[in-house]
């Protein structure tokens, strides 16, 4: 429902990007603290223990760097089949970023925004469900949760690939969090991941 909500604000209602991540940042901790209320057994810092992450820190290095270099390759594949003059005109127009304010965007998003989608769809979600249910449910969920954001700039096939290749990076993420039951690892990947993106987004500006 939450997700559902997001992307009717996504396009329904005429607010630059500030606001709408404020508005996400509180519907995600609103949704978690009703569960605390209601269930009484999600701790807010559960998931954030880093007993065994920072041991394995060149293995998500790595790990990192090869989904920064995959996203680096499909946009070089898939450059010539994209519109970048479309999606540089709705992040300026109907989200308002401007080119300086992109760079602020990018750091939001590489470091705040990766954590608060870590902690929503694996920490809060995935870890609270039984395993076989939340490796169907987070990551259909979190690519679903994606498309609202891109649909604008991409033909319909290209979004059926953005939605199949979210849904395995959530899967990935998963995997990579499930033993030591915390998020700290796909966070870290996530973050390598997002630089990736925010660098060529940084192209259509600059």
């Amino acid at each position: 429902m939450i997700c559902a909500f997001l992307a009717w604000f996504e396009h329904g209602v005429s607010i630059n990007y500030v606001i709408k991540t404020g508005m996400k940042i509180s519907l995600f901790f609103t949704v978690i603290t009703i569960y605390r209320i209601w269930f009484d057994h999600f701790r807010w810092t559960d998931v954030l223990r880093n007993k065994e992450y920072v041991r394995k820190w060149l293995r998500l290095l790595f790990l990192g760097g090869s989904s920064a270099a995959v996203i680096l390759l499909a946009y070089i594949v898939l450059q010539p089949f994209l519109d970048l003059s479309m999606i540089k005109s709705d992040l300026t127009n109907r989200l308002g970023i401007t080119p300086v304010g992109f760079i602020f965007v990018g750091l939001y998003i590489t470091f705040g925004n990766s954590f608060l989608e870590e902690y929503f769809f694996r920490g809060f979600i995935f870890f609270n469900l039984p395993r076989k249910t939340g490796y169907i449910y987070s990551p259909l969920l979190f690519a679903a949760y994606h498309i609202p954001m891109i649909i604008l700039w991409f033909d319909l096939y290209q979004i059926v690939l953005c939605f199949i290749g979210l849904w395995l990076i959530g899967m990935i993420f998963q995997k990579v969090n499930e033993r030591e039951g915390t998020i700290w690892s796909s966070w870290m990947i996530h973050v390598c991941a997002d630089t990736m993106i925010i660098i060529i987004g940084l192209t259509l500006f600059f």
